[in-house]
């Protein structure tokens, strides 16, 4: 039996907005602090892999169901949580020295609000529903999040040059990682494992072990050993050699 979803209406405010061109770097300069880089490497993987398990959801399976809805919770959660941080810490840090370059992705962060709200109106609408109208309800909910999944990558991407090329032009790499340690500080424990968690699964060795290193400075020995022990679970057999290594 063929099942036709509901086609999904995007407001005004989710739709993406043009915006004229601004300042983009085509390659980062290597020796220049990327405070976009590993967040958006964890943040890119766990999109990725809330997409799938929603896309593979049984909804006709209560118990999977359950599960890939609070995985989709988590990850938009996690978003929002992003969002927030940028807007209160990176933002205006570019506005401060360079007024005006933060309007293209302030309205790309509001559109996202709007996006991600829907997405959690999209669970409890499959939530709400048994049978064959939650089999259309899990549908429409997974082409949403594709959606969404696909202009989020473009925005990390308008950050990672348009607002990386500001931040550069205007910031230090002290100041830059001035900037990311306090945000990182604002976010409450159980969040911040939820960040490492992604970010370390998916970044290179070098990224890997550099965030490691630098939370390792600001941590009590005791935290940072137990949140390093769950955080290895996730790597090769090779990249635990090569973190050990690294924190050596």
């Amino acid at each position: 039996m063929t099942i036709n979803a509901p086609s999904v209406q995007l407001s005004a405010a989710t739709r993406p907005q043009a915006r004229p061109p601004r300042r983009q770097i085509r390659n980062a300069p290597a020796a220049r602090y990327d405070p976009y880089l590993v967040v958006h490497k964890g943040l890119r993987a766990l999109m990725a892999d809330t997409l799938q398990r929603v896309g593979r959801m049984d909804p006709r399976d209560d118990e999977d169901t359950a599960q890939a809805l609070a995985q989709l919770r988590e990850a938009v959660s996690l978003a929002e949580s992003h969002l927030h941080h940028e807007d209160l810490f990176l933002h205006p840090a570019m506005e401060a020295r360079a007024p005006g370059s933060t309007e293209g992705v302030a309205a790309d962060h509001a559109a996202h609000r709007a996006a991600l709200a829907g997405l959690l109106d999209g669970c409890a609408s499959v939530e709400r529903s048994a049978g064959d109208a939650r089999a259309c309800a899990a549908l429409a909910l997974y082409r949403r999040l594709a959606r969404f999944v696909a202009e989020d990558f473009v925005h990390m991407h308008a950050e990672e040059t348009e607002n990386n090329a500001v931040l550069w032009a205007t910031h230090s790499d002290e100041e830059l990682r001035a900037i990311v340690e306090r945000l990182v500080a604002s976010i409450p424990p159980a969040k911040n494992a939820a960040f490492a968690r992604w970010m370390v699964a998916s970044s290179s060795p070098s990224e890997r072990a550099e965030m490691l290193r630098g939370a390792r400075r600001t941590m009590p020995a005791g935290a940072f050993d137990a949140m390093l022990a769950a955080l290895v679970q996730a790597l090769t057999a090779k990249d635990r050699v090569k973190l050990e290594a690294a924190l050596a």
